[in-house]
């Protein structure tokens, strides 16, 4: 700090001090900014001490001014409920700021209100504001609380989205018709009996599939990215880990898990960012808090769902909702190796089959498949028509609800027929294989 910024300080905050002790609202107003501006926590204390004064004195610019203070947590305690309160106040005095900065509220849904496009736009439509113009073209452009106009969003940000937005994901070009059918059918389930326990041996294994980013309102998908997470227990310490790959990124970290929620390690991630402006970047650090998990058990399929609790630390603000959808990578019981999914694609075809067989006719290698619709004792065995071969591919042994899948080298086998026998409990499935 130069030796004449600090005379030409002492000088204001001295004018100014003057008519602040006679409780002028306007000099309240601006040596508040003016310690704002300076950015240490002893200097935001002082400003929300000035324009608390200054806003109940009723100076509609202090009450914006105020709002964004409680909205960031800058010398007080972070409360978006207290910032709306200043904002609708500001905003009722035809305050730009205030107007914009209500509208952004109900635009993400901050504090204890809901989120409403609808809401969002009255009060951005009353400001000038340069940020309010920028928010409405967004909503223009995507079509949020308003008919879809392009035009119109063109105006208002002053750009070209075909130019800027050729390449970039929009809520409907971002996602497939697969995504859309696996979060319907998961949608649809709810009301059915398709649930699983969340817990650390249920979520062993790999899992495959989309992070979806949504809008503010949790209901358009406007990025959809692959992701890769695996759970597994420490090769060292046995404990239980996790590890997410996105974008070429891999977080990991100790498996938290309580009542279905997992709470993940100071973990870190960069997502791209639907940027309409040079000044706002098109990529944001996320904290990624916790997800509330579900498992779903779906036409022979296990999903993994996750509501993802993100925080944007260059915003300080939470993200904007996020899911993960993932689908459980097929391996064998007794083998760790990835079923092909020319395999999967085989064994799902055969549906009115209890016990399922890849391939059949087979030479040397055998895959064995079967669901259980509930826990069962299940043991596993192949012998020849004779009886007289008899060979124990899983010995009986308590097995969970869901899909299960076995390798078997046949290569030992004489050529000719054989019974493949699953043991569930007290009955006995039975299918006919031949060996080439």
């Amino acid at each position: 700090m130069s030796q004449d910024f600090r005379k030409d300080s002492l000088e204001i905050t001295q004018l100014l001090d003057i008519c602040v002790l006679k409780n002028d609202d306007k000099a309240q107003l601006l040596l508040g900014k003016f310690y704002t501006n300076l950015g240490d926590s002893k200097s935001f204390e002082k400003a929300f001490e000035l324009l608390n004064k200054s806003a109940k004195n009723g100076n509609s610019m202090a009450m914006a001014e105020l709002g964004s203070l409680y909205k960031y947590g800058k010398g007080c305690d972070l409360n978006f409920n207290k910032a709306r309160n200043w904002f609708k106040k500001g905003a009722e005095l035809n305050d730009d700021k205030s107007s914009y900065s209500l509208g952004y509220l109900y635009l993400k849904g901050f504090g204890n209100i809901s989120q409403n496009y609808t809401k969002a736009i009255k009060w951005l439509e009353k400001s000038q504001h340069p940020m309010a113009k920028y928010w409405l073209g967004v909503c223009y452009y995507y079509g949020y609380g308003v008919e879809k106009n392009v035009l119109k969003a063109n105006e208002l940000l002053g750009t070209n989205f075909e130019e800027i937005h050729q390449n970039s994901n929009t809520p409907n070009e971002s996602v497939d018709s697969n995504t859309n059918d696996i979060t319907n059918l998961i949608d649809d389930s709810e009301n059915q009996n398709t649930s699983l326990d969340v817990s650390e041996s249920n979520l062993l294994g790999k899992w495959k599939g989309n992070i979806l980013k949504y809008d503010w309102s949790g209901k358009h998908v406007e990025q959809k990215h692959a992701v890769i997470v695996e759970f597994k227990n420490d090769s060292i310490t046995q404990l239980p880990m996790y590890s997410l790959k996105i974008l070429d990124q891999v977080i990991t970290g100790n498996i938290n898990l309580y009542n279905n929620v997992i709470f993940f390690d100071d973990n870190k991630l960069k997502l791209p960012h639907n940027s309409f402006n040079e000044k706002i970047p098109s990529e944001l650090n996320y904290d990624f808090l916790s997800g509330d998990l579900s498992l779903k058990f779906l036409n022979e399929t296990t999903f993994l769902i996750g509501n993802i609790d993100s925080y944007i630390p260059e915003f300080n603000e939470p993200g904007a909702p996020m899911k993960f959808v993932l689908s459980k990578v097929e391996t064998f019981s007794n083998s760790n190796e990835e079923i092909s999914d020319e395999i999967l694609e085989a064994i799902a075809k055969q549906e009115e089959s209890f016990i399922k067989l890849y391939p059949n006719p087979f030479q040397d290698d055998l895959i064995i498949s079967y669901t259980l619709e509930k826990p069962s004792f299940v043991e596993v065995k192949i012998t020849n028509v004779n009886g007289t071969e008899n060979t124990i591919v899983r010995k009986g042994e308590n097995q969970k609800k869901g899909k299960h899948s076995y390798f078997f080298d046949g290569s030992n086998l004489n050529k000719g027929a054989y019974i493949v026998s699953v043991f569930v409990d007290n009955s006995r499935k039975t299918r006919i294989i031949i060996k080439k």
